[in-house]
């Protein structure tokens, strides 16, 4: 039987903290959120490899490493509300739900939403509601948000999506070119009528959100 604990432990102490995060309360909630609750029954041996976990019906969790540094370089805020764009059912969310306010999850299927909030419940999250809505149009209903957390590759960055953040918002995701192994970890600051700043943070691999993959070329 594995010990998910010291699986838990050792994805803190072997890849979070080696990768150079040092935020006490990034370490605290990667420490604490039991990753394997949000996987399916088959995958939970492995649910802290340190790699992409993917486990089909387009459904993934980043590699630990990867979410944790994406998480320390947008600095979340106690008082942030925060679109969770994912496809990791919920997990996303319940690590963002100590640092932030509230979260609003969107997600395409009502029985991941119905699931996650169960888990969550379980787990004491609160602060975290699934909506159901496309990956693609974010949630608009309720914008403009104080961060925009996009747990997953983008062909190209979504400027529907960035049009939800309040001004001095923040998103991040990981932009991928096609035919391209790896992508850049982008940071976007809306900077209201006068735009958009990005930045490249760093280099890394992670599967393409559902939608969100390059547009098949034209061939003539």
């Amino acid at each position: 039987m594995t010990d998910f604990n010291a699986a838990r432990k050792n994805m803190v102490d072997c890849q979070i903290e080696t990768a150079g995060v040092a935020d006490p309360e990034i370490i605290e909630v990667f420490s604490t959120v039991p990753r394997e609750r949000f996987v399916p029954e088959i995958a939970k041996p492995v649910a802290y490899m340190d790699e992409d976990l993917i486990f089909g019906d387009d459904r993934f969790l980043p590699e630990p490493i990867t979410h944790a540094k994406m998480l320390a370089a947008v600095k979340p805020k106690k008082d942030d509300i925060v679109l969770d764009i994912s496809n990791t059912n919920g997990y996303s969310a319940a690590i963002l739900s100590p640092l932030v306010s509230t979260i609003i999850c969107a997600e395409g299927k009502q029985d991941v939403i119905t699931k996650a909030h169960t888990v969550w419940e379980e787990m004491g999250v609160l602060n975290a509601v699934g909506v159901k809505a496309p990956l693609t149009e974010g949630y608009p209903k309720h914008a403009p948000y104080d961060l925009i957390f996009m747990a997953g590759s983008v062909a190209e960055l979504p400027q529907n999506i960035m049009a939800q953040l309040a001004e001095n918002g923040r998103l991040i995701t990981i932009v991928r070119k096609p035919d391209e192994a790896m992508g850049k970890v982008i940071l976007v600051q809306s900077l209201g009528e006068k735009g958009f700043s990005s930045y490249t943070l760093f280099e890394a691999g992670c599967p393409y959100l559902p939608g969100f993959e390059p547009k098949p070329a034209f061939i003539f």
